[in-house]
């Protein structure tokens, strides 16, 4: 069965002089008016941040219904003269960030145990050294034993546990 589209989230963050926060309320407002318009929105929320000296931030997250929506609120010219309007006021604007179903902010969807992932580090760290010492009879002790230990730790580390452990987690989603 296909998936709905996602909705996407955006977040940015605009840094003002305290003074020009009545202009950005202002514009703000007529940017939020025009998106309430475009097709797929879903809604917008902002957070005032405490001031910091005579700066105060604004953080805005704006609801779509889709990335394609949002890609077409985008190229629409009257956000683009609206946008111009509102960051003229502002010092700093951080880049916009999109979610599409909050994938980034949700935790880690593979799903294996410590003991699974305790019983994949015994079964490679085994299998490594027993290549380890098929491979290194000839390297003098301690340098032999550092290099495998080394060796091991970045291959376990960067290569195979991660790789296990997607493995494990796509054969129990396909045994249920």
């Amino acid at each position: 069965m296909p998936h709905a589209p996602s909705h996407v989230v955006t977040v940015i963050l605009r840094r003002m002089r305290q003074e020009a926060r009545p202009e950005v309320i202002a514009a703000h407002a007529r940017l939020r008016a025009a998106a309430a318009q475009a097709e797929g929105f879903l809604g917008a929320q902002d957070s005032w941040l405490p001031p910091h000296g005579d700066e105060i931030d604004l953080v805005t997250v704006f609801s779509f219904r889709s990335r394609r929506d949002l890609e077409a609120w985008d190229r629409a010219p009257e956000r683009q003269r609206l946008i111009a309007d509102l960051d003229r006021h502002c010092l700093d604007i951080s880049e916009r960030a999109a979610f599409d179903g909050l994938a980034l902010l949700q935790p880690d969807r593979v799903r294996v145990s410590k003991p699974e992932t305790v019983a994949i580090l015994i079964g490679l760290i085994l299998t490594l050294g027993w290549l380890a010492d098929l491979l290194l009879p000839p390297f003098p002790e301690p340098g032999r034993t550092v290099l495998a230990v080394s060796v091991n730790v970045c291959l376990i580390s960067y290569g195979f546990l991660p790789w296990s452990i997607r493995l494990l987690d796509a054969l129990k989603r396909k045994a249920r």
